[in-house]
């Protein structure tokens, strides 16, 4: 199984002026490397709690279809929409598996792809790896104010271990501070 980034997000959770204020920085010498810790930052919150938090197009690849009658999102919710899902015969000929045999859970904590009302996965045989490619999108939405505060704050954390120099204790405190906020809506795949 593999995760795709098809488009990535066009903005930040948070902005490179807040980044300023929370690290007190003033002036712009440090905007290039701030910038790069914000993206840093982000990355390692939604690896560590496996959710997406800007609007961006991702691609679930996997092998083969579940034996399941779903596809689990687990390191990529919420999911706002499902564009398609194809595969791939042995020959690599693409199929698209029409949008009438399932149905998109973002309800559900852990959104998935469920299939319908007596509907089965194709039974053609797919190409041995990639066979079958789920493409959609996933985010909070496009603005900052949709990302939860909890998650901002530990991004601020993250960058404060990543721009500041602390003892190890310190380092510490600051780590478990984040981790704990991350662990209030973490997604643990099992």
């Amino acid at each position: 199984m593999a995760l795709k980034i098809i488009t990535p997000p066009a903005v930040e959770p948070i902005s490179l002026e807040e980044a300023k204020q929370h690290l007190r920085v003033t002036g712009s010498d440090d905007d290039i490397i701030l910038l790069s810790m914000i993206k840093q930052a982000r990355e390692f919150c939604e690896n560590f709690q496996n959710k997406k938090y800007i609007t961006q197009t991702l691609e679930l690849v996997l092998d083969y279809f579940p034996e399941d009658n779903y596809v689990l999102f687990e390191n990529c919710s919420p999911v706002q929409s499902v564009e398609s899902i194809k595969y791939y015969d042995t020959n690599g000929q693409e199929f698209v598996f029409d949008a009438g045999n399932y149905i998109v859970d973002t309800d559900s904590f852990v959104n998935r792809v469920v299939l319908g009302y007596c509907k089965l996965w194709p039974t053609v045989v797919l190409q041995t790896v990639n066979a079958v490619r789920v493409r959609f999108t996933a985010g909070f939405g496009d603005k900052p104010e949709n990302v939860p505060e909890t998650v901002k704050w530990a991004m601020i954390l993250h960058m404060r271990l990543l721009y500041d120099d602390y003892k190890p204790d310190e380092r510490t405190k600051i780590e478990e501070a984040r981790n704990s906020l991350l662990s209030m809506n973490r997604v643990i795949p099992v």
